[in-house]
């Protein structure tokens, strides 16, 4: 790569927005991911050399079996295993550690989004290699890969009610797939640009999206009509929730608010805007009628009518030496809430005492720079049991509770 080469790239980067602070238009770009991977590598401290970070890889003892699908391994790969910090003093005592139990290979991309089938049997994968892998929830082995998105997979949703997989993307489409036939039957257009988020009503047949043109929509599954266009939001709409009770509907943006919508109206009944930087993520307690969103000004819990609750502890972090903890991914099952930061670390949380029992550093694999090793999506199996996360150096991990 020459010094023309990524001067070039960098002058045809279009940004929709513009601001005063650098850090944010890296982290705008960096989130919408048109441009080369190399210039993921590029930190966003004084030390911009795109070969920053790069060094020997510290190996652990332990071996952690990798399965793998686009490579072919013999044995087990020996990497390092995640710097896991004692749980705190005040930490919940019901609750126990996670491990990382898996390492997968296969995806020749940046793993995006995950999401696992209502009855358990699978999970899939989507990645900025343009493909969505399935999975055997048991043996990890990759049942097929799916082929239709002409650009990076941004999310997916399982349907609970149809053998549906809804998968969203950066060229602007929406998806559905029949996981009988293993084929795409419907196509939604309307989103202006990628689309960012997607999730599946309950009980109703309609799916919700949210993207990049700053919209919230709602489309009829079966005959793929949009039945709302929720606007309100300033910027991009990062995460989109549907739920049974009201609000039925729930999004988040980079304009740093949480909005919740009266699905029937097709209007924003609340509002929180606690937060003063982009809100990539939240997980909804419906149990409790409570949310959690991550920022990266911190960690909040929320009633559903928006009413502050609660701050939460963040791993310690250096913002001087490495820019704000940015928050990519939260989720949460049975009362535990993992965070998956930018940079890397993780986080457990007790949903009841905001108290945080786990935290530490996830590694890179062998091969890739020291800075690739943020976590982009999480989502718990239906048990609790199990977590499943994708990360920037291509890897899925797969997280056990101590048992």
């Amino acid at each position: 790569m020459s010094y023309k080469q990524l001067k070039d790239d960098i002058k045809n980067i279009v940004f929709e927005e513009t601001t005063d602070n650098a850090r944010e238009i890296y982290h705008s770009f960096l989130r919408n991911r048109y441009f080369p991977d190399y210039l993921y590598n590029m930190r966003t401290t004084s030390k911009t050399s795109i070969l920053y970070g790069l060094r020997d890889l510290p190996i652990d003892k332990l071996d952690l079996p990798i399965a793998s699908t686009s490579l072919t391994l013999r044995g087990t790969a020996t990497i390092p295993t995640p710097t896991i910090n004692t749980p705190l003093i005040n930490a919940p005592s019901n609750q126990p550690n996670w491990n990382l139990s898996k390492v997968i290979l296969g995806h020749t991309g940046q793993v995006t989004s995950c999401a696992f089938d209502p009855e358990n049997r699978f999970f899939v994968t989507g990645s900025s290699d343009r493909t969505i892998k399935v999975w055997d929830t048991i043996t990890s082995e990759l049942q097929y890969t799916l082929t239709s998105h002409i650009m990076s997979v941004t999310d997916m949703a399982i349907s609970a009610r149809h053998p549906y997989l809804f998968s969203v993307s950066e060229d602007k489409t929406v998806k559905c797939w029949d996981l009988e036939k293993n084929s795409v039957i419907r196509d939604y257009h309307g989103h202006l640009s990628a689309v960012y988020s997607v999730d599946v009503h309950p009980d109703l047949d309609i799916i919700v999206t949210g993207g990049r043109d700053s919209s919230v929509r709602v489309w009829d599954i079966r005959t793929r009509l949009p039945i709302h266009v929720l606007t309100g939001h300033r910027s991009f709409v990062n995460k989109v929730k549907c739920e049974s009770d009201e609000p039925q509907v729930i999004s988040c943006s980079s304009d740093s608010t949480v909005k919740t919508w009266d699905l029937r109206m097709g209007k924003v009944t609340d509002t929180i805007t606690y937060h003063a930087k982009s809100v990539r993520s939240f997980c909804v307690n419906e149990d409790k009628h409570e949310l959690v969103s991550g920022s990266s000004d911190g960690v909040k819990k929320f009633t559903l009518d928006c009413k502050f609750l609660q701050d939460w502890q963040v791993p310690k972090h250096d913002v001087l030496e490495h820019g704000n903890l940015i928050i990519n991914t939260l989720s949460t099952k049975d009362g535990v809430v993992f965070a998956g930061f930018d940079d890397g670390k993780f986080a457990f949380w007790d949903w009841e005492t905001g108290e945080m029992f786990q935290n530490g550093q996830q590694p890179v694999v062998p091969g890739s720079l020291a800075n690739e090793g943020g976590i982009l999506c999480s989502t718990f199996d239906q048990s609790g049991e199990m977590l499943v996360s994708g990360s920037i150096d291509k890897s899925i991990r797969i997280w056990r509770k101590d048992t």
